[in-house]
């Protein structure tokens, strides 16, 4: 426990030494990897199923396709999950024809899919801000090193070797910007095909619905009328003769 403990304290102590030596803008890079965190577990907490495509929407979505809409119309239109939304800008169109019931559910799916998709751009953003965050450290410690090596009137051996060290330090925001924008382009595209699959899953579910809620185009009502029509007067034609 003791060797534990001390190893524990001296990875510490290295951070912090670590941190120190990098310069202000290793501040502005701590502060992308406590963004990246919070908008990750924000986007882990929103992008589960249970929450985009809960157990009520799918019974609801069986339920119009076996012609009973009328008894979860009035829960569905206020129900706040995604996938419930999209249910949901169908039944407003209930009735109507089929491209328009196809075209209001398709726009609210889209929408929806935006949403899921929200604070992931946030995530790309900082995995590209942080790495400039640490090149712009490491070339503002680069230019304080050789101003320093210029400045001090060292011999050229001691010029070399504090130049080194300097520079040393100067990368210490490069690699601190990498270590967060690594992680965050990760996570980022996991949840970007997280929501891509919740996006499709509600595609998957909700399209057999469509055909439940639409009602048949006029063209269609006329032919069916015209063709009962005409079967209704042959009868009297063939008595006729």
């Amino acid at each position: 426990m003791l060797a534990v403990s001390l190893q524990a304290t001296f990875v510490i102590a290295t951070i912090r030494e670590f941190f120190e030596d990098g310069g202000l803008l290793m501040w502005p890079i701590l502060a992308c990897s406590i963004m990246v965190v919070g908008l990750a577990l924000e986007r882990y907490v929103t992008l589960r199923k249970s929450r985009v495509l809960p157990r009520v929407v799918r019974d609801a979505a069986h339920q119009v396709i076996e012609g009973n809409a009328d008894v979860i119309a009035d829960g569905i239109l206020e129900a706040k999950a995604p996938g419930a939304r999209v249910l949901a800008a169908g039944l407003r169109r209930r009735g109507c024809l089929l491209s328009d019931v196809e075209k209001a559910m398709e726009d609210r799916l889209h929408e929806e899919g935006q949403r899921l998709r929200g604070n992931t751009r946030g995530i790309w953003l900082i995995a590209t801000v942080a790495p400039l965050l640490g090149l712009l450290g490491t070339v503002l410690g680069i230019t304080d090193a050789f101003a320093a090596v210029e400045q001090s009137g060292l011999d050229k051996a001691a010029r070399g070797e504090s130049l080194a060290a300097g520079i040393k330090v100067a990368l210490y925001t490069t690699i601190f910007g990498l270590l967060v924008a690594i992680p965050a382009t990760l996570i980022a595209a996991h949840l970007q095909a997280r929501a891509r699959r919740l996006t499709a899953a509600i595609a998957d579910l909700m399209t057999p619905t469509i055909e439940a809620m639409a009602a048949l185009p006029e063209t269609a009502k006329h032919s069916n009328q015209d063709t009962t029509n005409s079967k209704d007067e042959e009868p009297e034609e063939i008595n006729a003769a």
